[in-house]
């Protein structure tokens, strides 16, 4: 038997021996790592019988102690320790360790299975802990009898932790191997970085990432992207070895999210990274260049789009500029290149466009070309509104430029910083250099506050890329030169009798220096087409103008400046119309006729009063308005109140309705009115006849009376004015004419633009209203027949006179060839007087 029970001993030594020596590494490191947790098994080798040996300790390190036996690991396949293993091998142990919290802590723990055989003493774990780094050396400690746990702080970071195990059964002490604990193993792994894409020249879409892990196991990738936001079709590319991937199968103008996650050799993944949005339409090769002035640069652009030619790209110099095509290279079907010089210092975007009919279609896409050197910027600034503490300034730039608006204050004159400047000509200190509160980015203006009134500002822009930046030439400002203040305020504007209009404003209360100022006025109403006239400046809060009329309301307008020394003028003051002053009321109403028009649908009839223009009268009365007064029969009276207007309408309604209009100002109204009475009874016959003779440019009409018939008040003689151009589009009301006659009137001599046969209407006006009216056409011939028998006749008379002419002519050369007899031989000596 007992030969039996060593044989037996024997045999599971050896097995357990060879396994623990299978089992160890080389390295130190022990444990299996599966589900972000690392476990081991520990088994240490306890004698059967009581000993006495030292206890352990947990106030001293368990290195001090010596192990009085061994203690292996077990790590691979993890197995359940049997009765009988335990019986002749000793305690196992088992070992867990795993993160805490948001990996700030690791936390480890071992349980023991007690040997078969009970101990006489209670048994003792202890568990030593300690972060391996040269930054620190904190360990720790804590013990147990069945259990032992243990916490270390790592701070989030990845180290290796080393844990020393020991136990103390009967008297008796066993300590572990030093095993090694790798927590970048307990955590999934970060998922990558850094997504972009390029193209190359071939047109193919490289996809890229960086990866987030300290080791190189991280080296299997899967990629996912999709086309549609809302509902995700995702299409997966397994990519191992490398951190990119090709994707020659997307198509133009769609937006992609394109996601990339890692897997580690523990088969763990890493979450998904964060989205990667893209549209493909043009790409360019390289997408930023940095040159000098002088120096060629060559940029390629990859059409993705498969229905745009590369040999009918068009390429624009900052969006407005046409590229010569002589510039232009075709690399294959889908890539274009174009070759420039770069001329000046600056930022300029290059796009690639294609044909659209007549004009060009370009993508938001675009090149950018940095050339060294410094640009002009053409900044300006002004101090607005009086805050002299606040300047805002402006820019010229590239629409697709993103600047950054930089300056820096100098508490001196800016001549002495331009003399210290050309001295010593070095980097700006970046202690003393501010940047635009808000950003500058794609805005052309910046805004800066808490300024020294008398301090010099160096600004200047600076357009970064990826690789450097230009910047332009500063300008040096005093807010105190760029002020721009508030305009006046308080307009006050009187139109004087005298022909003198009188104008009075304060001036703003900041800046406190000197101030000059502009005026300009218009007239309100009267003159048509007018242009606002500026006179000054002026170097008190006051002015008087001389004016050609008076009684004429006119519009008026101050802004202000610094009077010595540089700055701008303000914005012009609110309108302020001018009050006319006045010393009586108006003497006489103004003169008017009407327009009839009945309504059968409205079962009315509409009246529209037609003003004439109001007359010149006393200077110390002028009009500013008028008051129409209307009284019917039974005695109901009102009256409306308007402005000086070319027309008022109302309805008729009843049969007998008075109308009267009087002139109007801030002192009363007038004593002397016209009137009209609009009557449905029947009207008076007066007039005898009505005629009318017209030549090319005059209408003359005459006219008599019955002799029985009481004379009139007055007479008026209406038209209709026969101008049909059409860019006037006049209405009726504005083409009716008129003019009244005195009552011993019985002719009228009418001399003016006439368009053909006018019809004029003369009515008869009565105190008690209109007589009856009576009509006449003037016709005259077409002013262009009289000019043609006009010529035709003058004609004429050329041709009489050189046919007169030519006779005469043609009688002195035929009579110039008949010899004269008197000097031929056989004549002498005859009488041809007497020859029959």
């Amino acid at each position: 038997m007992s030969l039996f029970i060593m044989l037996t001993l024997l045999v599971n030594f050896v097995i357990i021996s060879r396994g623990f020596a299978a089992l160890i590494p080389s390295d130190g490191k022990a444990g299996v790592y599966e589900d972000l947790k690392w476990t081991a098994l520990l088994c240490c080798q306890m004698p059967l019988d009581q000993r006495v040996g030292s206890e352990l300790s947990v106030t001293s390190g368990l290195l001090e102690h010596s192990s009085t036996e061994r203690c292996q690991l077990l790590n691979a396949s993890r197995p359940e320790p049997s009765s009988k293993l335990l019986t002749l091998s000793g305690n196992c142990l088992d070992i867990l360790c795993m993160f805490e919290g948001e990996w700030s802590n690791l936390i480890c723990s071992a349980k023991s299975h007690k040997a078969a055989v009970p101990a006489v003493n209670p048994q003792q774990l202890v568990l030593e802990m300690g972060v391996l780094s040269n930054a620190t050396n904190h360990t720790t400690q804590c013990a147990g009898e069945d259990t032992a746990t243990c916490s270390i702080p790592l701070h989030g970071n990845d180290a290796t932790v080393s844990l020393s195990i020991g136990l103390s059964v009967n008297g008796t002490t066993a300590l572990s191997p030093k095993l090694l604990i790798n927590t970048h193993h307990l955590r999934t792994p970060d998922p990558p970085v850094n997504l972009h894409y390029n193209v190359t020249t071939e047109g193919e879409v490289i996809f890229r990432w960086s990866g987030t892990q300290p080791y190189s196991d991280t080296i299997r990738y899967e990629v996912r992207y999709s086309s549609n936001s809302s509902i995700h079709q995702w299409e997966m590319v397994k990519v191992r070895g490398h951190s990119w991937v090709a994707l020659n199968e997307l198509s133009s103008g769609i937006r992609y999210m394109v996601q990339v996650r890692c897997q580690n050799d523990l088969n763990y993944w890493s979450e998904w990274s964060q989205p990667f949005y893209f549209t493909l339409d043009v790409s360019y090769i390289p997408a930023e260049v940095f040159t000098t002035p002088g120096s060629n640069v060559t940029v390629y652009a990859v059409f993705h789009n498969r229905s745009w030619s590369a040999s009918k790209a068009v390429w624009m110099l900052n969006g407005q500029v046409k590229i010569p095509e002589s510039q232009y290279m075709v690399i294959n079907e889908r890539v274009s290149a174009v070759t420039l010089q770069a001329t000046s210092p600056g930022f300029d975007s290059l796009m690639c466009c294609h044909p659209w009919g007549e004009r060009f279609k370009c993508t938001i896409a675009y090149a950018k070309m940095y050339t060294e050197g410094r640009f002009n910027a053409d900044i300006s600034c002004q101090s607005k509104n009086s805050r002299v503490d606040t300047m805002t300034c402006e820019w010229n730039k590239s629409a697709w430029a993103e600047v950054r608006f930089l300056y820096r204050q100098y508490n001196s004159m800016c001549e002495d910083v331009l003399k210290m400047e050309s001295i010593e000509d070095g980097e700006e200190s970046l202690s003393s250099v501010k940047e635009c509160p808000y950003g500058a980015g794609d805005h052309r203006e910046c805004t800066l506050s808490d300024l020294s009134l008398f301090s010099c500002y160096k600004i200047w822009l600076e357009v970064e890329g990826g690789r450097g930046k230009v910047r332009s030439f500063p300008v040096y400002v005093a807010p105190i030169d760029y002020v721009k203040p508030s305009p006046p305020s308080d307009l006050e504007a009187i139109t004087l009798p005298n022909k003198t209009l009188n104008v009075r404003w304060r001036r703003p209360l900041l800046p406190v220096y000197d101030m000059q100022y502009e005026l300009r006025f218009i007239a309100l109403r009267g003159m048509a087409n007018m242009q606002w006239e500026v006179i000054g400046p002026f170097l008190e809060p006051q002015a008087e103008i001389l004016l050609e009329k008076s009684c004429v309301q006119f519009k008026v307008e101050v802004r202000c400046k610094r009077l010595n020394g540089s700055g701008f003028w303000s914005d012009w003051s609110k309108s302020q119309p001018s009050v006319v002053y006045n010393r009586k009321a108006p003497e006489m109403g103004p003169d008017f006729w009407r327009i009839i028009q009945e309504d059968p649908v409205r079962n009315v009839t509409n009246v529209t009063l037609i003003f004439k223009s109001a007359r010149a009268g006393d200077p110390n009365s002028c009009v500013e308005g008028m008051v129409i007064v209307h009284q019917v029969a039974g005695g109901a009276a009102w009256s409306n109140e308007t402005s000086i207007v070319p027309f008022h309408s109302f309805q008729w309604r009843r049969e007998t309705h008075t109308v009267t209009v009087m002139s109007r100002n801030s002192l009363g109204v007038s004593t002397w009115n016209s009137n009209i009475t609009l009557s449905r009874r029947p009207k008076r016959r007066s007039v005898r006849s009505f005629s009318a003779g017209a030549n090319a440019s005059c209408v003359y009409l005459s006219w008599t009376l019955l002799s029985d018939q009481p004379r009139p008040q007055s007479f008026v003689i209406q038209w209709l004015d026969l101008n049909k151009d059409p860019e006037q589009n006049r209405s009726l009301t504005e083409r009716m004419q008129w003019v009244r006659v005195q009552s011993a009137a019985r002719d009228l001599s009418l001399c003016q633009r006439f368009y053909g046969s006018e019809e004029f209407t003369l009515y008869p006006v009565f105190v008690e209203g209109e007589g009856e009216s009576v009509r006449c056409t003037a016709t005259r011939g077409d002013p262009a027949a009289y000019m043609l028998l006009m010529i035709i006749a003058f004609l004429s008379i050329v041709l009489f006179i050189t046919l007169m002419m030519s006779q005469n002519q043609m009688k002195k050369l035929m009579w110039k060839d008949i010899p004269n007899p008197n000097n031929c031989s056989w004549a002498k000596g005859m009488d041809f007087r007497q020859v029959n």
